[in-house]
């Protein structure tokens, strides 16, 4: 339904919440089949600040096989100004998609 998705993916983004982050999450990744909620994932991962969103992002995007991501987890092991964890969680990411 896409009005249930976008709900979610709003949530995802803009929630002040990092809980509701987190849960607005793991139901997406219910539908990580479609590749427009892939693509959603992979776009929300600049917008976040909490290294636990991050990180959740990332393996998500891993368990999708979503290869799309790997650029931008490229741009999140180059931010000195980031996380050490989700620095070394991208590079694990990575690692991860470009195997397959």
């Amino acid at each position: 339904d896409g009005e249930l998705l976008a709900a979610l993916l709003r949530a995802l983004n803009h929630d002040a919440n990092v809980n509701v982050r987190l849960s607005s999450l793991d139901a997406l990744e219910k539908f990580s089949g479609n590749p427009e909620v892939r693509k959603a994932m992979v776009d929300s991962i600049p917008l976040q600040e909490s290294p636990l969103v991050q990180i959740a992002l990332i393996d998500a995007l891993v368990h999708a096989r979503d290869n799309a991501a790997v650029l931008e987890l490229k741009k999140l092991t180059g931010d000195a100004d980031l996380n050490v964890a989700v620095r070394q969680r991208a590079r694990w990411g990575i690692e991860k998609l470009s195997a397959n």
